[in-house]
């Protein structure tokens, strides 16, 4: 219960220094590679967060829209939530760039034949990305993302995304 008032003290703190509110939903393709095995799973992420002077705090909420299997073995990427600070260039010509560096909360799911592993494991660490997005010309406020997102990494297992979305910023 602390840490939902916490996180809404915290919240409230960004609005007043926000200058621009913005929300993004996103399509992922994802890639989960385990001992030079890959499952890609197809995801949907909803980014939301606050930005003042080309610097962001965004949070991230990823669900997997299907599975992918190594071996028989399903893989599902049940959610992800991320906490991310964003460095934002300034827009030329209609084009910018972020980078994100943050933390991430990752639940997988793992299913198999009876003698795999079976279960549910969280990968929770560092995450990063960056991103390039364009200002679409007849849409005000609003703008196309492509990203490449690290959501895990450690010596066993890499989480990976490629992501395609809107952005919109109030």
């Amino acid at each position: 219960m602390n840490k939902f008032f916490s996180l809404l003290l915290l919240g409230s703190s960004f609005q007043c220094f926000a200058d621009t509110p913005y929300i993004g939903v996103d399509y992922l393709s994802t890639n989960i590679e385990l001992s030079s095995e890959e499952a890609k799973p197809k995801a949907t992420a909803l980014r939301v967060g606050v930005s003042n002077n080309n610097m962001a705090f965004e949070a991230q909420y990823l669900v997997a829209n299907n599975t992918d299997n190594i071996l028989r073995t399903e893989f599902d990427i049940e959610k992800s939530i991320g906490l991310y600070f964003v460095m934002q260039s300034g827009i030329v010509d209609g084009f910018g760039l972020d980078i994100s560096a943050g933390y991430a909360m990752t639940e997988m799911t793992v299913s198999g034949p009876e003698e795999a592993y079976n279960g549910t494991d969280d990968y929770n660490g560092f995450s990063w990305a960056i991103a390039m997005h364009q200002q679409v010309p007849y849409l005000k406020n609003t703008q196309v993302r492509l990203a490449y997102q690290s959501l895990y990494k450690d010596s066993d297992i890499d989480i990976t995304a490629i992501s395609l979305g809107i952005t919109y910023q109030f």
